[in-house]
């Protein structure tokens, strides 16, 4: 496997996209972080964090300062 070179624009939208991506899951698993995942294994809360390497409570509250500024 090659690296990948993508162009000044082609990497702003990856990081578009993996914030979107971040934004979304977040947003769906909000209500149900306290429940388990499917598989019963770890709360969605859990997964978040181990998805995307911040707790979710936390992420929340940066978004929800982000957007009062």
């Amino acid at each position: 496997m090659g690296s990948t070179n993508f162009t000044k624009e082609e990497a702003k939208q990856e990081r578009q996209w993996a914030e979107d991506k971040k934004y979304h899951a977040a947003r769906s698993v909000w209500i149900k972080q306290r429940h388990m995942t499917p598989k019963r294994r770890i709360t969605w809360a859990r997964w978040f964090e181990r998805m995307f390497g911040e707790p979710l409570e936390q992420y929340a509250q940066r978004m929800a300062d982000k957007k009062r500024k």
